[in-house]
């Protein structure tokens, strides 16, 4: 902080024509190392003047810029993260919080007396952090932190004295934090850091599209990594209500993907890490307006095609052959389909098989989902498919039957007025090869078309 004298500042007059003036300032104080302010304000504190000063690198300053003979030394009312907090995690058994951000710094707050307790710097910033559970460490002091250069690192919280920090201890403000290890499973940002629900294994996630399990001992040891379909947003395990031990894994591109828990005992680890025989599910967003106005387009084209064909034949379509018109539907409402899928900002299971989410969309909005309802979907797709088939194969033996009919006609006509049949005749025709056919499917063993098929069309003239 320097001090300038404005009535000598004021009346400077420059000597050339540059109207450049210099001059020194009255008094220059030094903060501190590492300082960078950006913003004094002035106040009055019982009449002495007091100015606080605000360091982008996370603190803030109380100065004493009288420069008398009572000047107090610059003092740090507070310190905290510059910039915003990239991850928080709360010690599951003690009143401690853990935050991490870009500015490098891993920081420990007693958030029932509001101080803070700790700090330790690294060489990178922190992207990720999670408080290990207590079954992995009974003390409560085990955090691991991810870092955007693909490092995890596993911290722990500790005092001197080997106490445990509770609230309400007078020695909470000794404690340190001391590194216990440190491996790089990623090449980028590590995004997602997730214990299992019994403690035996960590996974690890990146926007390098990866995530690598690993078995906690004390010794983290790596099991294995999977390939993703996007950049990691969240992990989450399943909980103890869940029959199985499963991961959710959460991707910005909007898919959502859940797998077992690996063995670390069934892994081939000789020649590569990847987890190739891991089972996965998955789960994509996708719109489905395109697909509504194909199959539409598609219904009316086959329409156009049988009235086509009616007219080929030559044959009037009576209102009884007509195919039932569907009822105007309403147009569809416009959708708002984003440029890139929707990053997904949060998920969690709910009931076994389900599983919440949360969008980063213009509307933001929470869904449930459940993997087990989206097979049911795909097998209900698949029916609906081959029903589809069978439907236009019909369609098709229907087509040239209608052919064969108009040969029939069409050759009728050609033949002397005294042996052609009339149209009374005919329906009498086509009944009797409709019964035929109807006969020649019967399954009923006692059906007469067994006995006599001349007798059927008997009965029918």
């Amino acid at each position: 902080m320097k001090v300038w004298n404005f009535e000598t500042i004021d009346t400077a007059d420059s000597v050339d024509d540059t109207g450049l003036v210099e001059v020194e300032p009255m008094n220059e104080l030094h903060v501190g190392q590492n300082v960078s302010l950006s913003f004094v304000s002035k106040v009055h504190d019982h009449g002495q003047p007091v100015w606080y000063a605000q360091d982008t690198n996370g603190a803030i300053w109380k100065l004493d810029l009288t420069f008398s003979n009572m000047t107090r030394d610059p003092e740090c009312l507070y310190t905290f993260h510059s910039g915003r907090i990239e991850a928080m995690s709360v010690s599951p058994i003690t009143y401690l919080m853990a935050t991490t951000a870009l500015d490098r710094s891993v920081r420990i707050y007693d958030f029932i007396s509001n101080c803070q307790v700790s700090e330790i710097k690294f060489k990178q910033g922190g992207t990720a952090l999670t408080w290990a559970p207590h079954v992995v460490n009974p003390k409560g002091g085990l955090i691991a932190v991810g870092f955007e250069d693909g490092v995890v690192r596993i911290i722990e919280v500790y005092d001197p004295k080997g106490l445990p920090i509770l609230a309400g201890q007078t020695n909470t403000e000794n404690a340190e934090i001391n590194l216990k290890q440190a491996f790089k499973p990623h090449t980028t940002v590590v995004t997602a850091l997730a214990y299992e629900r019994n403690g035996e294994v960590l996974a690890t996630g990146s926007k390098d599209k990866t995530v690598f399990f690993f078995a906690v001992e004390d010794e983290y040891e790596p099991i294995g990594f999977i390939y993703v379909p996007g950049p990691v947003q969240a992990l989450q395990w399943s909980p103890p209500s869940h029959v199985k031990s499963t991961l959710l894994i959460l991707c910005e591109n909007g898919f959502a993907l859940q797998v077992p828990a690996p063995l670390p005992e069934e892994q081939d680890r000789v020649s590569t890490y990847q987890l190739k025989n891991l089972p996965m599910q998955y789960f994509h967003f996708y719109s489905i307006k395109s697909r509504i106005k194909k199959k539409r387009e598609e219904m009316k084209k086959a329409k156009l095609e049988w009235i086509k064909q009616q007219q080929e034949m030559g044959k009037e379509i009576e209102e009884e052959e007509e195919p039932e018109e569907e009822p105007e539907e309403e147009p569809l409402p416009p959708l708002y389909i984003p440029e890139e899928p929707s990053p997904i900002l949060c998920g969690f299971y709910s009931a076994p098989g389900k599983f919440w989410l949360s969008l980063i969309t213009p509307f933001p909005f929470l869904c449930i989902f459940s993997l087990e309802e989206v097979k049911q979907k795909k097998e209900y797709e698949r029916i609906m498919k081959e029903a589809e088939e069978k439907k236009k194969k019909k369609r098709e033996e229907l087509i040239a039957l209608r052919h064969e009919l108009l040969f029939l006609l069409q050759k009728n006509q050609e033949l002397p007025k005294h042996v052609q049949l009339h149209r009374e005749v005919h329906l009498v025709f086509v009944r009797v090869i409709c019964l035929q056919r109807h006969l020649l499917k019967c399954s009923y063993p006692m059906c007469w078309h067994q006995r006599c098929p001349t007798l059927c069309i008997k009965v029918v003239l």
